[in-house]
């Protein structure tokens, strides 16, 4: 199974339309929680561990936000702050490429001159934004200076960009595939231009996210089209290589880190294995890693004991049946939310363990917080 940015999974969520909504009663926000509504007792712990109730010692609470749409599939997120969030991805019917904000308040559209697919988001301040995503004349980037986001020359014109990150202003990684050769697509921008570094592999890689420590500390990871098995890439600050990880996924989709030794993977698993860990030295699986049938699409890391994985669960035969969080809590992992529907989710990010963001199909944006 190829990733959630592919044309194959697209055309499921045309038929998906998002019912969670119906629980925001005229707009005000209703938690969510393995698909009910969150009671009084059902407070969420500050570090993002489960909340008590008397039902489920297990369960954690989510609120639904009102995000303003009904009708954009969101894929990324990321802020400067917990009052400064940024969201991105497409309309459900034009494809025309969508950007959200939060200001602490509410959501709102903002003004773009993205006609393609947006996919992944980072900046290095408020007025330092980056997006990524599908092929267009400006090969899928677009920059928000504080003010007005504007299309940046990427150097290409085929490549399917996924994710991005930067450890500064002046150092920023896109990574994706290019649509005509399937080769590897990994950008570096230096503040000024962009332009296109070696992979490390003659192999066709589909490259889906990309984190790193520092400058000369990066991970890459996606899928070998060639050996149709999941691929971790890393780079030193000179050059990119492949790493050996456990056999049992079939993509890698998601990566986040809080340290070189501690540093996460999340995917589809031909297992129920889809959460990897390294320590610094080499990968290894982690225990509870698993959201059913499906797979996990992004990972984010507050520290070593609080982080959190978006999926979603499918059905035998490959039709979506519940969008899924996992949590972990520094000895394994969780499901703390699955959704009443079949609304998957995208992207996670948060600005503390007590302040998360998660995105998904119809608009949907789901949050964690005091």
């Amino acid at each position: 199974m190829k990733m959630w940015f592919t044309g194959s999974f697209a055309m499921l969520t045309v038929f998906m339309a998002l019912v969670l909504a119906l629980a925001c009663g005229g707009g005000s926000s209703a938690a969510v929680s393995n698909g009910r509504q969150q009671s009084d007792d059902d407070a969420a712990d500050d570090d993002g561990s489960p909340a008590d109730d008397d039902d489920n010692d297990d369960d954690d609470s989510w609120s639904l936000m009102d995000s303003g749409t009904t009708t954009t599939d969101l894929r990324g997120v990321w802020g400067s702050s917990a009052s400064d969030v940024f969201v991105v991805g497409n309309d459900m019917n034009t494809e025309a490429g969508a950007i959200l904000h939060y200001d602490g308040s509410s959501w709102s559209m903002m003004p773009s001159p993205a006609t393609v697919q947006l996919y992944g988001v980072w900046g290095s301040s408020s007025s330092d934004v980056f997006v990524v995503g599908s092929t267009s004349v400006a090969g899928g980037i677009l920059h928000y200076d504080g003010a007005a986001w504007s299309a940046m020359s990427s150097g290409t014109s085929t490549a399917a960009l996924h994710d991005v990150w930067g450890s500064s202003s002046s150092d920023v990684l896109a990574v994706g595939q290019d649509q005509n050769t399937n080769a590897a697509v990994i950008l570096d921008y230096d503040g000024t231009s962009w332009s296109t570094m070696a992979s490390g592999t003659n192999d066709s890689l589909y490259l889906s996210g990309v984190w790193g420590i520092s400058a000369s500390d990066v991970f890459a990871v996606g899928r070998d089209e060639t050996t149709s098995a999941a691929v971790i890439l890393q780079y030193n600050g000179t050059s990119w290589s492949p790493m050996t990880i456990a056999a049992a996924a079939v993509i890698m989709s998601g990566v986040w880190g809080t340290s070189s030794s501690d540093v996460l993977a999340a995917g589809y698993g031909s297992t129920a294995t889809e959460v990897l860990h390294y320590d610094g030295s080499s990968w290894s699986t982690m225990p509870g890693g698993d959201a059913g049938n499906g797979g996990l699409n992004r990972i984010w890391a507050a520290s070593s004991t609080i982080a959190f994985a978006a999926g979603g669960d499918i059905a035998n035969g490959g039709t979506p049946i519940a969008g899924v969080i996992l949590r972990y809590d520094g000895s394994s992992w969780t499901e703390v939310m699955r959704s009443s529907t079949a609304t998957w989710l995208f992207g996670i990010w948060g600005s503390a363990g007590s302040d998360v963001f998660c995105v998904g199909q119809g608009g949907a944006i789901l949050h964690y917080g005091q």
